[in-house]
């Protein structure tokens, strides 16, 4: 009897270090894998309004308490990427280590009236981050944070997410949550995440071959705004055999015969494709992770709603195992990369002073692509597009682009 119970204590003492050493590590999922070892890097810009009348100090505090709370339940993000984990994969995981986030607090001497109606000041969105660089090495913080005070009181989040831990949906959900610690002091059930995505996709050893982007040191950035009445245009145009296009597929279509000729030739179209809804069955926004795949399209709207149509859960299995290949994995491959983040609801993130007037992307330089965002009105797209500086230029002058926004010169873009 005395053995049996020193057994099952023993037992029970295995059972429980093996809990800890799981609430320890978050394990990456097979497509955290593939995914680039870079950040994803939002700006969102306040304005001073009128029924807020507190100092930019008042700000800081809010932000940092209400992410203090939110981590208990976001907890992966306050741990440290380690190349290798614990068994049975060994492979890349977050190692929980509860070391924190940094946030760092600068000034500008400038108003940010000045910054929003010049898009020349986009190519200086990357002073409003916390970091000069998207590579993300091994041991770095996962979150990096920075809020700007402008001269006229009003402020600007920096916010640098590890694209190794999840996508534009994941980050999201944290925004969502977070402006919901702020305002209410918690964060209610429909918010908190689940970190299951390892569950769906398992990660697998050796990891699949990671998608690699050229580096192009001279990428020019521009931002478009489409109006709900040029896209509603636009869909009506292309439409073939009684289909009619969708507001992305039209969108990305105008776009990609504007830089294919702007490129005078141009090699592939690969779109990053969110699976949660494509899933069977489908996953709410609440799973963080990288729940993304990428795929070739022709380019009509055709090619890319037929394209869109054939990503499910197994063709990702089928990129996992590198039965699929695309050339962007491909070093030096030109490619335009299309995503999309216009339903993530990154307009919603109030802190308590008001929604963001305006966001901004950055890239650095990690390769030519093309981001639709939604709109702070919800009401047509916001295009963001970066491509080497003298494209760019034959690319803003196209009459197709010109007619489809309100106005484009090399000062201001359909501010």
């Amino acid at each position: 009897m005395e053995v049996a119970t020193a057994v099952m204590a023993a037992t029970e003492k295995k059972i429980r270090a093996e809990e800890m050493m799981l609430k320890r590590w978050h394990q990456l999922s097979a497509l955290d894998q593939l995914a680039p070892q870079v950040t994803f890097d939002l700006v969102l810009f306040y304005p001073i309004n009128g029924g807020d009348q507190s100092p930019p100090a008042h700000r800081e505090t809010v932000l940092k308490t209400s992410l203090s709370r939110l981590l208990t339940s976001f907890y992966p993000l306050a741990g440290r990427l380690r190349k290798e984990g614990p068994p049975p994969h060994g492979t890349a995981s977050v190692e929980c280590t509860d070391e924190g986030i940094p946030f760092t607090v600068a000034r500008a001497d400038i108003e940010l009236e000045s910054v929003l109606q010049d898009d020349r000041y986009i190519k200086h969105y990357d002073q409003l981050i916390p970091r000069d660089s998207s590579q993300l090495d091994y041991g770095e913080p996962l979150l990096h944070l920075q809020l700007t005070h402008f001269s006229c009181a009003s402020s600007a989040l920096g916010i640098c997410f590890s694209h190794q831990v999840g996508d534009g949906s994941s980050w999201a959900v944290l925004l969502k949550a977070w402006s919901a610690s702020a305002h209410l002091g918690v964060v209610g059930p429909q918010l908190t995440p689940r970190f299951t995505a390892a569950s769906i996709f398992p990660p697998v050893n050796p990891p699949p071959r990671g998608i690699v982007r050229p580096s192009h040191p001279r990428l020019h950035p521009r931002r478009f705004l489409i109006g709900a009445r040029a896209l509603e245009r636009l869909r009506s145009e292309r439409t073939v055999r009684a289909r009619r296009p969708t507001r992305f597929e039209a969108a990305a279509g105008a776009v990609w015969r504007c830089a294919r000729r702007a490129r005078e030739g141009m090699t592939n179209l690969c779109l990053l494709a969110n699976l949660r809804p494509r899933l069977s069955p489908p996953v709410g926004p609440d799973v963080v992770g990288n729940m993304w795949v990428v795929t070739m399209a022709a380019t009509t709207e055709e090619g890319i709603g037929e394209a869109l149509s054939g990503i499910d859960g197994e063709y990702a299995r089928r990129v996992i195992a590198g039965e699929v290949r695309v050339e962007e994995h491909e070093e030096g491959g030109s490619s335009l990369v299309f995503s999309g983040v216009a339903g993530y609801g990154f307009y919603e993130a109030d802190f308590g002073w008001g929604r963001p007037r305006r966001l901004g992307l950055v890239n650095h330089n990690t390769g030519e692509q093309v981001v639709f965002v939604g709109t702070a009105s919800g009401e047509g797209v916001e295009v963001w597009v970066w491509l080497e500086e003298e494209v760019m230029v034959r690319f803003e002058r196209d009459p197709e682009i010109v007619g489809l926004v309100s106005h484009v010169d090399h000062h201001h873009s359909c501010l």
